[in-house]
């Protein structure tokens, strides 16, 4: 990790870091999905995909119902990841089946393309002995 020398810090030498570009091809990947299935799902991109680079955060909105129109309060989660474009594809279908989108009105979830990206990571896959 790269730390900015102080004046007690002038004769200590840091070896350098070697950091992601900071230019390079990413995907962003947003989903809407019911309340509650969040920290599942980003468990999941971790264990199966090695993601860390992933948000959750929490939601609530009014909407109306179009045949009678009825005000109603619905609560979502939304997922937030950015990952390398060849992992884009795998990812996103990844979170369209552990986050239950591919029932009916179950949410939805979106790829973008993101030029600039920080802190993306892809972890090593370990397979885990489950007993």
């Amino acid at each position: 990790m790269y730390r900015p020398k102080s004046r007690r810090d002038s004769a200590v030498m840091t070896e350098p870091v070697e950091l992601p570009p900071l230019r390079g091809d990413y995907k962003v990947i947003t989903c809407v999905m019911p309340a509650g299935r969040g920290a599942a799902v980003m468990e999941t991109l971790r264990r199966e995909q090695g993601v860390v680079s992933a948000s959750v955060h929490h939601a609530r909105g009014i909407g109306t119902h179009s045949l009678r129109h009825r005000v109603y309060s619905d609560e979502k989660q939304v997922l937030t990841a950015v990952v390398a474009a060849e992992h884009g594809d795998a990812v996103f279908e990844l979170i369209y089946f552990a986050a239950g989108i591919n029932a009916p009105h179950a949410g939805m979830v979106m790829m973008g393309h993101a030029f600039r990206a920080a802190g993306t990571a892809l972890l090593p896959l370990v397979v885990e002995d489950v007993q």
